[in-house]
């Protein structure tokens, strides 16, 4: 017959209040993410929110060309390409921190020991690349 543990509600209550002020502090972190990203030759820069906003745009008076527009649109959806796929980055951290505390008490309903383990779990998100 097997040997059950006895699970410790006080601890996991405990361990949940915890995580339950960690996810209001993720919330407010993932609403205030920004991140900046750039052309590949460094020409364009732009800046998104969270709310996947452009909020700056930086754009070298160089690559503005009458004549080849196609290059400022190519450089200025990489720069917003990159931006995004940062943005995307910090998301997943964000959200890994937080589902690593739930793993833990899930753990602890299941009796298992967890120090310092992690769950690594990235939210999805569409590719906003243009189709080519």
């Amino acid at each position: 017959m097997p040997e059950y543990e006895q699970i410790d509600f006080s601890a996991l209550a405990h361990q949940a209040r915890r995580i339950q002020g960690s996810v209001a502090d993720a919330q407010l972190d993932l609403h205030n993410i920004e991140a900046t990203g750039h052309s590949s030759d460094g020409m364009v820069s732009a800046t998104v929110s969270a709310e996947s906003r452009i909020v700056d745009l930086r754009i070298d008076p160089s690559v503005i060309d009458p004549d080849n527009p196609e290059r400022l649109v190519r450089l200025l959806v990489e720069a917003v390409d990159s931006a995004h796929d940062t943005v995307t980055e910090q998301r997943a951290e964000a959200v890994s921190g937080i589902t690593g505390g739930l793993q833990d008490i899930l753990a602890g309903l299941n009796g298992e020991r967890t120090e310092n383990k992690r769950a690594s779990v990235a939210p999805r998100f569409p590719d906003r690349r243009s189709r080519r």
